[in-house]
């Protein structure tokens, strides 16, 4: 069954992510089943008072990709076990490890847990930078994935799952969509198209040797015909191989500034 999740929430492009922008910083939930979670400058901190039977610690997705997640009893900061779903976090608590216990997820900017889609504004050079963070998934499979090394809108095997961006639109007109995306070894030539209103742009996916080695790419120009809040969609017209593709980020370059 098809289902829709909202997830909780330099002009060159990078290899490794854009600028972030700015997003409200709302209150984390204070009591878990398993704890609670503490929001600090840079992390969160899980404190965890009872331990599910399957040792399973089941957080809301943060609007952040992450540096690393350890207990804070372990001077070593040995990495815990992870795995992105698509509205929460799992991390595994270490069997020999003693409850109660303290782990620390280690966030990229202040942790924020964003309870609705949020809105990108142009920066000064009229550019929309949307990183895979900030983005609304749609169907069964496909989710942010927030490790150090993915940082992406991945998992998409499901050639009915989508994603959008949502922007503020201030200069309607013709810009230029560059992409950071990344395609498995011999998985590459799915169709994918980019709309926003009426406009659409279409493209092939690129295999780029493994799907996280992102390639920035110029896919060519879509026309914002109108002010106010649009939604960028990407969505696959047709699936090649084993998954679509992984992407890290998107950005809407304005005719003539780049």
């Amino acid at each position: 069954m098809h289902r829709l999740i909202c997830l909780l929430p330099a002009l060159i492009l990078s290899l490794t992510t854009f600028p972030s922008t700015h997003a409200d910083v709302l209150p984390f939930p204070t009591k878990l089943q398993w704890g609670n979670i503490v929001r600090k400058e840079a992390s969160v901190e899980l404190h965890v008072t009872s331990l599910p039977d399957n040792g399973i610690i089941r957080m809301p997705r943060l609007n952040n990709p992450w540096k690393r997640i350890y207990l804070k009893s372990d001077s070593k900061k040995k990495a815990l076990e992870f795995r992105p779903e698509i509205a929460e976090w799992l991390i595994t608590y270490p069997r020999h490890a003693r409850t109660p216990g303290v782990i620390v997820v280690e966030t990229t900017g202040p942790p924020r847990l964003l309870i609705q889609p949020f809105v990108t504004q142009p920066n000064r050079e009229g550019i929309y930078n949307l990183p895979a963070y900030h983005a609304v998934t749609h169907g069964e499979l496909l989710r942010f994935e927030p490790q150090p090394h993915k940082n992406t809108v991945g998992y998409w095997a499901n050639e009915e799952d989508w994603c959008e961006w949502q922007l503020n639109v201030e200069e309607p007109g013709e810009y230029e969509v560059h992409i950071l995306q990344g395609c498995g070894k011999g998985h590459g030539g799915s169709e994918v198209s980019i709309n926003i209103g009426k406009s659409k742009l279409a493209f092939i996916v690129e295999d780029t040797g493994h799907f996280q080695n992102f390639k920035p790419r110029n896919l060519g120009r879509i026309e914002i015909m109108k002010p106010g809040r649009q939604s960028l969609k990407v969505k696959p017209i047709s699936k090649a191989k084993g998954a679509v593709m992984d992407v890290r980020a998107i950005r809407l370059l304005p005719v003539g500034n780049g």
